[in-house]
């Protein structure tokens, strides 16, 4: 969807309050704010806004001294699942972030395959894991190697690279969507300072 640099009207405003029934979008407090997620207060994008609370509209509702991640709640606005806003959500998102911000071009493509590697193991210890992790492995794989000589080492390497990055961000919404998937099957204990989660990647 196109970017809207316009003034926002009251026609996006009220279409995203009502998207939230006029609550907060987190919380369901009364008489939200309308929240930029990239901060650009010019980009009127309706998948850029966000209605929330005085409380929610400054700080993490989990942290209250640390602004909101603007590709987490971005994530929380495309898919509404309040378990992208769950502490124990933050481990695996932090592992998905590679795919949200633009690659680093100075990173090879095993580099990535690697960051790829540790998502489908991170996510084999959930419930129904090893499902999910099967199907993201397919999507996240590095392309099968072809046989070359030592004189075409590098060329192979930069056209694996340029190739692997496309199928990246060819594949990156669907696995998007399976994590927002996968994390509706979790089951969480109470957020305390001992113990976030029945989920241990340790055990």
């Amino acid at each position: 969807m196109a970017k809207n640099r316009g003034k926002l009207t009251k026609a996006i405003r009220d279409a995203v309050l009502s998207e939230y029934n006029h609550l907060c979008s987190i919380c369901g407090a009364v008489r939200p704010h309308i929240h930029h997620i990239d901060e650009n207060p010019e980009n009127h994008d309706p998948l850029n806004l966000l209605p929330l609370c005085p409380n929610h509209h400054l700080t993490d509702a989990h942290n209250p001294t640390k602004k909101m991640d603007p590709l987490k709640i971005g994530l929380f606005r495309r898919y509404k699942d309040p378990q992208i806003l769950s502490p124990q959500f933050e481990p695996l998102f932090q592992r998905l972030r590679f795919l949200l911000v633009p690659f680093d071009r100075d990173e090879d493509g095993h580099a990535l395959s690697g960051r790829a590697g540790d998502v489908v193991m991170f996510v084999e210890h959930f419930v129904m894991g090893r499902y999910y992790a099967s199907r993201l492995r397919i999507l996240l794989q590095w392309p099968q190697p072809k046989p070359y000589t030592d004189a075409e080492k590098e060329q192979v390497l930069l056209e694996n690279t340029a190739f692997y990055r496309e199928r990246l961000l060819k594949n990156r919404e669907h696995v998007l969507e399976l994590v927002v998937e996968l994390l509706r099957y979790q089951t969480w204990l109470p957020f305390n300072n001992d113990r976030s989660s029945r989920f241990d990647p340790e055990h």
